[in-house]
């Protein structure tokens, strides 16, 4: 059976026969599933509508003189195989009929029709994520796609596809599904078109409708829908505990937080920033020598974002929370030595992803790292299990057999469970599954992570094994296993783990890791002819380079010093000299600000990372730049860090009216004010009523941003008690200087209007 494009024919075999479908492979070995042609008029068939839901239609195919047309396929069950077995659990079936729609929407939306939708053109992979051979070329004359996901929700919840009697009439899904919700089968009646149940005019409004119903249902918990399975059991164990839902809370804080945020970068630094020791800790391994070929020094968390990248600096803060969290426990020694562990498995993945030109490098390293999820919280929470494990693993039994016979379910098996509920991104929770045989060549990313996580690991172990033989033995099974679908060499994987070891090395300490007179690390050092701390004590071995730090690091330390030296210290009411570690704050970011004003840049991301140093290194409790508004007549709160900022913005509103209160005469004069205390009897019938109402602090600096006469906006800070916000003169001269080159970005970005 060929191809009919002549210019490029491919050849099929034709494989297994599904419905109206063809299962079939090309000749160079992928698969592909054949569909009856609709009566498309288009000769150029090939589209792909960017999305991992939708599969790509490569072409067309004659069987028997008809016309075929030719989806870009996988390995798997379909989705009318799955149910040749019984239906679908309710929550099971709602899940996945919204990522099939997440695909069929963005198809709609970017210009593409869709074909019929049917169990059968849907495949079921182990990625976590269905593919739809549905898509057609602009211009089509395309399906209902609406009816057609609402039979394929009476489908996976029935068993059986939505067929009308001779009258017209549905079955009763009732009588199908006696347990089924009265809103969940209006949901689907409505998809279906019945006349009495809500008309849903697109895929979006049926989308929406079921984002709903699964949010309530998740809320209520109900025990009908609760998860028995082992892996669940252990989840609510673990959730019965202090530490678990911290852990879970800062977790989910990060992964909601998507790219596709406008506001990605504030929402981001806004949520490091509530953790000191986070913020630290993400600013030092910015300015690590790993991401120190971008250049120049980091100080501030925005200019991380702009310098490195959104997914670069989220990968690092959840790689970090993971690790700080899982080793602040009576067992800090042996966790750490796990998390040094996964710490070294992440960058041996980096460092595979990099030589096999993956283009998302943190991606890989992040799922090196939460492949070993399972083996730290187990060894977290259920420390008793743990030692058993270990116990059986030292006697020649295999990890994974041991694994279930004390917990019921495998390491990975429980990162899995805990990822899916945390909501992490389906291709991560893939990438912590087990690669048991030799892998078939990737498809897609979900594919490269699931062997960078894999090989990263059996790398790892081959690596900390004990003599060379068997070392050398584990890095020959994972060549003969992984190689071929990595497309590295033997020496290419050394390589690898060389590089990834100094990382390790030289980065530990910024993770916490570095006091190791044993374990993971001093191994490590041991394999690289570097002496260990038990042999020369702490000092020589950060003098052989464990801790060393490069100058830029220094510098970033030193920038967040001011609030590890106030945090919870009585001010000096009086103080007026200048600090030396918030000069050098200040002046960091001015240089900063210098580079991005040499570059193309985001306007508000470069005030932004003006806003996080006034924040940060003065060591206020929240700081904002509001910015006039012509309908309202007002200067408005329009983005900040600190105390609940989000709820303090829309409050602040300062009116542009003839009052002589303090705002006014600071901007209509365009000098910078200091309060000091807003209940001294100088100052306190100058603090307007509306700002007395919001909540803000006691002392507060106003910045005006006036251009050519006119008021744009300001910068302010505060803190709660008076007289606790005092600047010396170098420090308000920087503050000054930042406020000034804000201007000049927005004098760049912004072109003239006329008028006030």
């Amino acid at each position: 059976m060929h191809g009919m494009d002549m210019a490029e024919e491919t050849i099929y075999t034709l494989v297994a026969e599904a419905g109206r479908t063809w299962l079939a492979q090309a000749e160079d070995g992928h698969w592909a599933l054949l569909v009856p042609d609709p009566g498309l008029i288009a000769t150029q068939l090939a589209c792909d509508g960017g999305h991992a839901v939708l599969a790509p239609l490569e072409g067309d195919a004659e069987i028997d003189g008809t016309r075929w047309l030719a989806y870009r396929w996988g390995e798997g069950e379909s989705l009318a195989e799955r149910l040749a077995g019984g239906s679908m659990a309710k929550m099971e079936a709602v899940r996945l009929g919204l990522k099939l729609l997440d695909g069929a929407v963005h198809g709609r939306l970017v210009g593409h029709p869709l074909g019929p939708v049917s169990a059968e053109r849907v495949l079921l992979d182990s990625d976590d994520m269905p593919r739809l051979a549905a898509i057609l070329p602009r211009g089509e004359a395309g399906d209902d796609a609406l009816r057609g996901m609402g039979a394929l929700l009476f489908h996976m919840l029935t068993g059986s596809p939505p067929l009308r009697d001779p009258r017209g009439a549905l079955p009763s899904l009732p009588g199908l599904v006696p347990d089924l919700d009265p809103r969940l089968e209006s949901i689907v009646l409505g998809a279906l078109g019945e006349p009495a149940a809500p008309k849903y005019e697109h895929l979006l409004e049926l989308r929406a409708a079921l984002i709903d119903y699964l949010a309530e249902l998740e809320a209520l918990d109900g025990p009908g829908e609760e998860d028995d399975s082992l892996g669940a059991q252990l989840l609510r164990r673990m959730e019965k505990t202090e530490d678990f839902p911290a852990l879970s809370r800062a977790i989910g804080a990060l992964n909601r937080i998507t790219d596709g945020d406008t506001e990605k970068l504030q929402a981001l630094a806004t949520v490091i920033l509530r953790d000191f020791s986070l913020t630290n800790k993400v600013l030092r391994l910015a300015n690590s020598a790993t991401y120190g070929q971008f250049g120049g020094s980091i100080s501030t968390i925005s200019r991380a974002v702009m310098v490195l990248g959104f997914g670069t600096v989220k990968s690092m803060a959840m790689s970090l929370v993971l690790i700080e969290h899982l080793t602040d426990h009576e067992q800090a020694g042996e966790l750490k030595d796990e998390a040094a562990r996964a710490f070294f498995a992440s960058l041996v993945a980096r460092q595979l992803a990099e030589k096999s030109g993956y283009r998302d490098l943190e991606e890989a390293r992040v799922s090196g790292m939460f492949h070993l999820l399972g083996r730290l919280l187990t060894l977290f929470f259920f420390h008793r299990e743990a030692q058993e494990i270990n116990r059986l693993v030292d006697g020649g039994e295999p990890e994974d057999s041991a694994a279930r016979r004390q917990l019921g379910v495998s390491y990975e098996e429980l990162g899995m469970s805990v990822g899916q509920a945390w909501n992490l991104p389906g291709k991560l929770i893939s990438s912590m599954a087990a690669e048991t045989g030799k892998p078939r060549p990737p498809r897609h990313d979900g594919d490269w992570l699931r062997l960078f996580a894999n090989a990263g690991n059996l790398l790892t172990r081959a690596t900390l094994a004990d003599g060379e033989p068997a070392r050398f033995k584990g890095f020959l099974q994972v060549r003969d296993q992984f190689g071929e679908a990595l497309r590295l060499s033997e020496r290419e994987l050394r390589v690898s783990v060389d590089d990834a070891a100094r990382e390790t090395l030289r980065e530990a300490a910024i993770f916490g890791l570095e006091a190791q007179a044993s374990g993971v690390l001093a191994r490590l050092r041991s394999l690289a002819g570097l002496p260990t701390l038990a042999q020369q004590g702490g000092e020589a071995a950060a003098a052989a380079g464990l801790s060393s730090r490069t100058p830029a690091e220094t510098a970033a330390q030193t920038a967040t010093d001011p609030l590890a030296k106030t945090a919870g210290a009585a001010f000096v009411a009086l103080e007026t000299f200048d600090r030396p570690e918030v000069v050098d704050a200040l002046a960091s970011c001015v240089q900063d600000v210098t580079e991005t004003l040499l570059d193309d840049f985001r306007l508000n991301d470069l005030l932004r990372m003006i806003l996080e140093t006034i924040y940060r290194s003065l060591g206020v409790n929240r700081a904002l730049i509001a910015t006039r508004s012509v309908q309202r007549n007002a200067i408005i709160g329009r983005f900040g860090f600190g105390e609940d900022i989000d709820a303090f913005l829309p409050r602040f509103a300062l009116p542009l009216d003839d009052t002589a209160d303090v705002f006014r005469v600071s901007l209509s004069n365009n000098v910078d004010v200091l309060i000091e205390d807003v209940d001294s009897l100088a100052i306190r019938d100058r603090i307007p009523h509306w700002f007395r109402q919001i909540g803000a602090g006691s002392t507060f600096l106003l910045m005006p941003i006036v251009i050519d006469k006119k008021i744009v906006g300001l910068f302010y800070a505060d803190k709660a008690a008076g007289s606790s916000l005092r600047l010396g003169r170098k420090e308000l001269s920087l503050c000054k200087t930042l406020r000034n080159q804000a201007i000049l970005a927005i004098r760049q970005k912004t072109p003239p209007t006329a008028g006030t």
